[in-house]
């Protein structure tokens, strides 16, 4: 059997606007981000992620079901994050960021 690892080519991060979720250690308030990542082989993976909001640092991942409503509600922009083998654009510092708004 041959292993081979996977490469991230690109990732995709949106803040979910309504998650209410609160930290299981510390109880502050938690903030949530929905991250895709592209990889290599064409294979795709998306993961829910949230953060404390108050001073324990807790992060980890919970269940995408939001608090209001059925689905999440994701940020409209998106930051794509291109791989490192990608060419950098012109911008001062070679950085590349994309915004992509949906349809309608």
């Amino acid at each position: 059997m041959t292993h081979r690892t996977r490469t991230v080519v690109a990732s995709d991060v949106q803040i979910v606007l309504n998650y209410f979720g609160r930290c299981p250690i510390c109880d502050h308030p938690a903030h949530a981000r929905h991250i895709t990542a592209r990889f290599d082989d064409g294979g795709v993976e998306s993961r829910t992620i949230a953060e404390c909001g108050g001073w324990c640092g807790w992060k980890g991942p919970v269940d995408p079901t939001p608090m209001t409503g059925d689905t999440a509600v994701l940020t409209r922009g998106r930051n794509t994050i291109a791989s490192a083998t990608s060419q950098p654009d012109a911008r001062p510092g070679g950085s590349r960021r994309t915004v992509a708004l949906p349809p309608g």
